[in-house]
């Protein structure tokens, strides 16, 4: 998705294309403002973690044997002491993180632009923390944006946490997986009528390792009460080492996102057109009325259904969003993220494809210009 932003766009917003599936329904008729009806809440289950943001200089990423643009993964109990580092920054920052929160929190964000929209849509992240000052701020920070939380709290544990080192638009990310992979069933099973009072749920593939039951436990309760249900693929070694259990989850869900290289490794064509890798999904995938979404770098978002009775898709259809010059661009770490938010928040609302990848990218375009996954409170979008 940063890609996209920083490379160009076609002059067409909004686009629709066809890939030679010839003019079906969907693509010859105008987008309607609104297509569904909405979805009042949405609860999301996903690592709790805190982004410890500051600025450093070169020497500390040669003492700890960094590469600019390294995701290393630190087991719970080995502090490697590039924390300590961090946090006697002057200027550091600690920024709710974590991919789905991410998510949710754009998500409430846009929601909130419109005072309305308060009390009409109920937004919950669920997960575990520790009980320390970490969990505290993840909560002060959900708060601020009415966004529920529904947090496994382990007296003892520590909670999740990222180091993120920035030296001009360069970075390097260690993440300290503790109390976030610890959630457990006892829990999920005391809280379960909350949880399913919820109409949809987005469950975090980066939960799929360590938590398949849990998540099989939920696609299949919201299945059964015919509730709505999102996958997020979360990243290319979620796909390639965890194939099956991934599969396992997506067969029972209504809408997958991820990005481009993520929906080819899980379709098995790679390099393919967008026509290919989509078919090729949807093949593998148990018939089901089911939206794709994925962001595609410089050809923009892409959602497509299956049309499992004729034994084609039904449709893509293709946006591209105005163009971030790179000078513009301070952080690429959430964007993608951040336009899930955005999308959700027009979909929850029932409003057109168009109208929810526009919000998308346009979320994802203030957070491409701030450190993490930060906005300004008061920006509405026209």
């Amino acid at each position: 998705f940063a890609s996209y932003n920083t490379k160009g766009n076609s002059p067409f917003s909004g686009e629709q294309t066809d890939f030679g599936l010839g003019q079906s329904q969907y693509l010859a008729k105008a987008q309607p403002k609104r297509e569904r009806k909405e979805i009042h809440s949405l609860i999301a289950i996903g690592d709790p973690i805190v982004d410890i943001t500051s600025e450093i200089d070169t020497e500390i990423i040669k003492k700890y044997n960094m590469k600019w643009g390294d995701t290393v993964f630190l087991d719970e109990n080995n502090d490697n002491g590039v924390y300590g580092e961090l946090e006697r920054m002057p200027e550091v920052r600690y920024i709710p993180g974590g991919a789905v929160e991410n998510s949710i929190r754009v998500l409430a964000w846009c929601l909130n632009m419109n005072p309305n929209n308060k009390n009409k849509f109920k937004i919950t992240m669920m997960g575990c923390a520790g009980e320390d000052i970490y969990k505290q701020k993840i909560l002060n920070a959900l708060n601020e944006l009415n966004v529920n939380a529904l947090f496994e709290i382990l007296p003892g544990e520590k909670t999740s946490r990222c180091g993120v080192g920035i030296y001009r638009k360069e970075r390097f990310l260690i993440t300290q997986l503790r109390a976030s992979k610890k959630l457990s069933e006892e829990y999920i099973q005391q809280n379960l009528e909350e949880i399913l009072s919820n109409e949809s749920i987005i469950i975090e593939g980066y939960m799929l390792p360590n938590k398949l039951d849990i998540c099989k436990k939920l696609t299949e309760c919201f299945n059964r009460e015919k509730k709505f249900v999102i996958l997020t693929l979360s990243a290319m070694f979620i796909v390639q080492y965890h194939y099956d259990k991934l599969m396992e989850i997506a067969n029972k869900c209504d809408m997958i996102v991820g990005n481009i290289k993520e929906a080819e490794l899980l379709s098995g064509v790679e390099g393919g057109n967008p026509k290919e890798v989509f078919d090729g999904i949807f093949k593998k995938l148990s018939p089901r009325d089911r939206l794709l979404v994925i962001t595609a770098g410089p050809q923009g978002v892409y959602c497509a259904k299956y049309n499992y009775k004729r034994n084609q898709l039904d449709f893509i259809f293709q946006y591209f969003a105005n163009k971030i010059n790179n000078d513009e661009i301070v952080d690429l770490n959430g964007a993608g993220d951040s336009f899930l938010g955005g999308f959700l928040s027009e979909y929850l609302k029932g409003s057109s494809l168009n109208d929810c990848c526009r919000i998308g990218t346009e979320a994802a375009s203030v957070i491409l210009r701030n450190v993490g996954c930060t906005f300004p409170k008061n920006l509405i979008f026209d």
